[in-house]
């Protein structure tokens, strides 16, 4: 138990490195710093590649690291790029140009819904499953089966209009 506690503490720290020892040994702070514009990281993030790298006494190359994430960032800063952080449950990181800022919010947004349309979805099918097995154990004659299928019914509606919701994005 005590080898436990004294462990977990570095597999968090491990966990939360943002680059491996290789990462930081082979250096490429360029492709690094376009895949961080990519996924829309911030300028400070090069901080936490400092913290993860400093571990092994390796300093990123700031300037070659800001220069890939610049180029980086246009990657993110696309309506369809907008929609998939959208759609995976996050809302889009405040680096793109002010110019595109409006579209790529509604981009976002569409994505945030269908998001959301689709955890309903998950849930209500959830529910669905679970009257299906109370219904499987109960008697054929037990009262509440009724009010079961009726609600079975109304999510099966519900369920029905989620998803020709979410068909409009798809």
């Amino acid at each position: 138990m005590r080898n436990c506690l004294l462990i977990a503490p570095l597999l968090l720290l491990a966990a939360c490195a943002t680059l491996s020892e290789d990462q930081c040994r082979a250096g490429d702070w360029y492709a690094i710093g376009k895949n961080d514009g990519a996924d829309g990281r911030k300028l400070n993030f090069v901080e936490q590649h400092a913290d993860a790298c400093g571990e092994f006494g390796i300093d990123p190359d700031r300037k070659t690291w800001a220069r890939g994430r610049a180029d980086g960032l246009p990657l993110y800063s696309t309506p369809a790029k907008a929609f998939a952080v959208g759609r995976g449950g996050k809302i889009l990181s405040d680096v793109c140009p002010t110019r595109d800022l409006a579209t790529l919010q509604r981009a976002n947004e569409q994505g945030l819904r269908l998001n959301r349309i689709e955890l309903e979805i998950r849930e209500i099918e959830g529910d669905i499953r679970s009257i299906n097995s109370e219904l499987a154990r109960l008697p054929a004659t037990d009262p509440s089966r009724g009010a079961l299928i009726s609600e079975r019914s109304f999510l099966r509606l519900d369920l029905l209009t989620l998803r020709a919701e979410r068909a409009r994005f798809l």
